[in-house]
C-alpha cells in the first residue's frame, strides 16, 4: 500500500478521500506544509492536500491557535508558518525520560492495542534525540524495571477499526458495521454514528448511537467483522461518557442505582481497601481487621462477579437483590460441583 505522503501529493479535487489520517496526525502534517512553503496556502489548497472539509481545515486552525501554534494569515492569500516562529526542542529532565521509557514499556506490553504501536515509535523517535551517553545511562535504569500487563486480549488487532472510527467522528460520518453478537449465528448489520472512544480494562470500545436500536450503544472494537464509513453525515450532539456510565461498576450501566454494603474477613482487608475500586467508595476497618465497602452502584450486572471473586471472604449485606442474586449463582455452582 502506498505511503499517506504520496497518496496525499497525488489527490486531485476530485478524489474520494480513501485513507484516514487521524486527528494529530492530521495537525503535525497541517503544520509542516505551512512551514514548508514560501506562499501561503489558502484553505481549499490545504483541505485538498489533507482529504477533509474545509470545516475540518478552520477547526484545526483554532486548535493549533489555542496550542499556541502561531501561523499568520495573509488576507486573500492563505495562512504560513515563518520558521523562526516555530522551533521544536527537546528539553526533558531525567524523570520525564524515564516516565517516556516506562510508557514505552507499557505499550510494548500490549502491542495489538489501537495506536500502542505508533506511540512507541513516537517515543523512539524523541529519546534518539539525547546524546548517546546519557541515552546508554536511562536504558541500563530501565533494565531493572519489567511490566506485567496480566490478562492480555489475544483478539485480532482492532487499530485500523479505531483509526476509521476517530475519522468518523472527526467528520460525523455514518457508518455501517456488521457486528459478532453472543450468538454467533446472529450478526449486528446496522448504521451507526460514532460519538467516543472508550478504552476499559483490555479491550476498546466504541460508543455510538445505533439505527437499529434507536439508541446509544457501545460496540466492542474486537468484534466489529466489517466497517465501511459512508458519505453520509449526521449531526453533532454534546454526549459525555461519564453521563453514559453514570456510575456503572464498570461499562454497563443499570436501569437503577444501588447503595451496595459488602463485609470483608480480616484476610483480604488490605487486598481490598488499596484498591479504589468505584469512584463511590468508602470504606470501614473494623477493630478486628475485617472491613465494610459502600458503593452507589448503577446496576448490579458487574459487580456480582467481582462479589463473588473473593468467595467466602465477602457477605453482601445490602441490597437484598444483589444479596439473592449471589446467592443464587453460588448455589448454582454448588449443585454443578455435586452433579458431576
Amino acid at each position: 500500500m502506498e505511503s499517506t505522503q504520496s497518496y496525499l501529493q497525488s489527490r486531485t479535487p476530485s478524489d474520494p478521500p480513501t485513507i484516514f489520517v487521524g486527528r494529530v496526525t492530521r495537525l503535525i502534517r497541517l503544520i509542516g506544509l505551512l512551514r514548508s512553503t514560501n506562499q501561503p496556502l489558502t484553505v481549499d489548497q490545504l483541505a485538498v492536500q489533507l482529504g477533509v472539509s474545509r470545516r475540518t481545515i478552520f477547526r484545526d486552525l483554532k486548535l493549533m491557535q489555542q496550542a499556541g501554534v502561531a501561523y499568520t494569515s495573509v488576507s486573500g492569500q492563505g495562512y504560513r508558518i515563518d520558521n523562526d516562529a516555530f522551533t521544536a526542542r527537546l528539553d526533558l529532565g531525567p524523570v520525564e525520560v524515564l516516565g517516556l521509557m516506562l510508557l514505552e514499556k507499557l505499550a510494548d506490553a500490549a502491542p495489538n492495542q489501537p495506536l500502542f504501536g505508533p506511540a512507541v515509535s513516537a517515543i523512539h523517535t524523541v529519546l534518539a534525540q539525547l546524546p548517546a551517553p546519557a541515552r546508554t545511562v536511562y536504558e541500563d535504569l530501565m533494565s531493572s524495571v519489567s511490566i506485567s500487563p496480566g490478562a492480555v486480549d489475544f483478539s485480532h488487532d482492532d487499530d485500523q477499526h479505531y483509526r476509521s472510527l476517530q475519522y468518523c467522528i472527526e467528520e460525523r460520518k455514518v457508518c455501517r458495521v456488521l457486528y459478532d453478537q453472543v450468538d454467533p449465528k446472529k450478526r449486528l448489520n446496522t448504521k451507526i454514528r460514532p460519538l467516543h472512544l472508550h478504552f476499559y480494562k483490555r479491550s476498546c470500545y466504541v460508543l455510538a448511537f445505533s439505527e437499529q436500536h434507536d439508541e446509544v450503544r457501545m460496540f466492542k472494537l474486537a468484534r466489529i467483522v466489517e466497517l465501511e464509513p459512508t458519505e453520509e453525515n449526521f449531526a453533532g450532539f454534546a454526549f459525555s461518557i461519564e453521563d453514559y456510565l453514570d456510575d456503572a461498576w464498570g461499562i454497563i450501566p443499570g436501569d437503577r442505582k444501588y447503595d451496595v454494603v459488602i463485609d470483608f474477613s480480616k484476610r483480604v482487608t488490605s487486598n481490598v481497601t488499596e484498591v479504589q475500586w468505584h469512584r463511590t467508595q468508602q470504606k470501614t476497618i473494623h477493630a478486628d481487621g475485617s472491613c465494610q465497602l459502600r458503593f452507589h452502584v448503577n446496576g448490579l450486572q458487574e459487580i456480582k462477579w467481582w462479589v463473588l471473586g473473593y468467595g467466602d471472604e465477602a457477605l453482601v449485606r445490602e441490597p437484598p437483590e444483589l444479596r439473592q442474586v449471589v446467592q443464587d449463582l453460588a448455589q448454582r455452582i454448588v449443585r454443578k460441583y455435586d452433579e458431576n
